[in-house]
């Protein structure tokens, strides 16, 4: 069995081009290391039409080749020869890549990692050749109604920022001239600078070592560049806020269950309500105990799955509440309730009602194992020291392994019953219905006005 470490201290470093170092133990015996390079470049950077998607397009082309590493594939093998796992992700505010590796090719995956993030070269057929990669990947998106109802959401309570877009859609891929050598090579050049990037590790391999393997790579071979404004100083604007509740019907041939999501505009990342948020968040539908799937599954027999998301970003944050049903059992009927009336009378309750000392009782040990779970997990923890120091900017981040004394062990039935009523309004909410077979705007805001606050 693996020992645990009761060292649970973050180590941090700022070299003198502006590269951050987040290092953790990982905790346990086990010699695997996760080693993640985050750039503050997601699609909220891209401000003009034309530009749309380069992100996501820059992600794929750092895999393409290098002036030391040619081929693609001079990329992956160092990899595959090792059995490590590497991929990258493009998200709002961030681009992450990520390897996961033992501890003793640490080394040569920062080597690679940095040479592929600073020295791509952007080969034009190769650019041509992933333009099409790069559609057939949101081809597969606009099949996947989740995509849809997630966009609806952040162009709904989010409108006025740049969030409010997709991070890349099939619409951005409809033009000749989309994705432009010149406008992807000049975003490149302006956001993966050494100021905007940063390194988390969660290693067995000490600290000192590991910032003089940094020390030794291509990271450090790129002086700071002062005219590219750090992030801290470019956050989007709040969202715009609305009177009224949002809705969006969606028909989407070929999708044979209806998706149904119903999300309320929250707080921004790090504001102390979001603690109780993610609590509230487990209790509605984070487990198998929780309200929905005890009401919509157990009592109605309605629904095979339901969940719950807090997402929190630099400005603004939503709380959703999301299932999928056989289009039959949507709306009211003889036998049943129906879905959308059995949703809205879980947030009645709650709302007027709030919840039972038990199922406080019952989050908090929910909470409590999940961390203790994800301290064996070190992606887990790299990826939430990457978003804490090298994102946000936090200089003193809380260990992982505290998270749950510092921020949620004191929160009581008053504070999760006062976010409730602060959030889950009317004037807050976004409705949207996915599917072939969906009811006309005015039914489904019939149902949701027995939403009263």
């Amino acid at each position: 069995m693996a020992r645990l470490s009761t060292d649970a201290s973050c180590k941090t470093h700022i070299f003198q081009n502006g590269f951050k170092l987040i290092h953790q133990s990982v905790g346990h015996s086990h010699p695997i290391s996760s080693v993640f390079v985050f750039i503050r470049f997601g699609s909220i950077h891209e401000t003009e039409l034309s530009q749309k998607g380069i992100a996501h397009f820059v992600e794929h082309m750092c895999f393409k080749g290098t002036k030391r590493r040619e081929r693609p594939i001079d990329i992956m093998t160092p990899y595959d020869e090792i059995g490590a796992y590497i991929n990258a992700n493009t998200n709002k505010e961030y681009t992450c890549y990520e390897v996961k590796c033992m501890d003793k090719y640490v080394d040569r995956s920062i080597q690679v990692l940095s040479d592929m993030i600073f020295h791509s070269t952007f080969k034009k057929h190769e650019i041509q050749l992933e333009r099409n990669v790069v559609k057939e990947e949101t081809i597969r998106e606009d099949d996947d109604p989740l995509f849809h109802i997630d966009t609806a959401i952040y162009k709904a309570l989010y409108s006025g920022t740049p969030y409010s877009d997709p991070i890349d859609d099939i619409s951005y891929h409809t033009s000749p001239d989309s994705l432009h050598y010149t406008e992807v090579l000049k975003l490149y050049k302006r956001f993966y600078q050494p100021q905007n990037i940063g390194i988390s590790i969660v290693s067995n391999i000490p600290f000192s070592t590991v910032k003089k393997m940094i020390s030794n790579s291509p990271f450090m071979t790129r002086a700071k560049c002062v005219s590219s404004a750090p992030f801290s100083q470019s956050h989007p604007e709040t969202p715009i806020p609305t009177p009224q509740t949002q809705y969006a019907i969606i028909k989407k041939k070929g999708v044979n269950a209806t998706h149904v999501s119903i999300s309320f505009r929250t707080c921004k990342h790090g504001h102390k309500d979001a603690y109780s948020l993610q609590l509230l968040k487990n209790i509605m539908g984070g487990y198998m105990s929780s309200r929905l799937f005890m009401t919509l599954r157990e009592k109605y027999g309605l629904t095979y799955t339901s969940s719950c998301h807090s997402i929190h970003h630099a400005s603004s944050g939503h709380f959703e509440i999301s299932t999928m049903c056989d289009p039959t059992k949507l709306l009211k009927n003889a036998k049943n309730p129906g879905v959308l009336l059995v949703l809205v009378d879980i947030l009645n309750d709650i709302f007027k009602n709030g919840i039972t000392q038990k199922e406080l009782t019952d989050v908090k040990g929910n909470f409590r194992g999940n961390y203790l779970l994800g301290m064996e997990q070190s992606d887990t923890k790299c990826t939430y020291n990457g978003i804490e120091y090298i994102l946000y900017d936090n200089p003193a981040v809380v260990p992982y392994e505290r998270l749950f004394s510092t921020f949620y062990e004191g929160i009581t039935k008053v504070d999760i019953h006062g976010v409730v009523r602060k959030y889950l309004r009317p004037e807050n909410m976004m409705v949207c219905i996915v599917g072939e077979h969906v009811p006309s705007r005015a039914v489904v805001e019939r149902y949701i006005r027995q939403f009263s606050v």
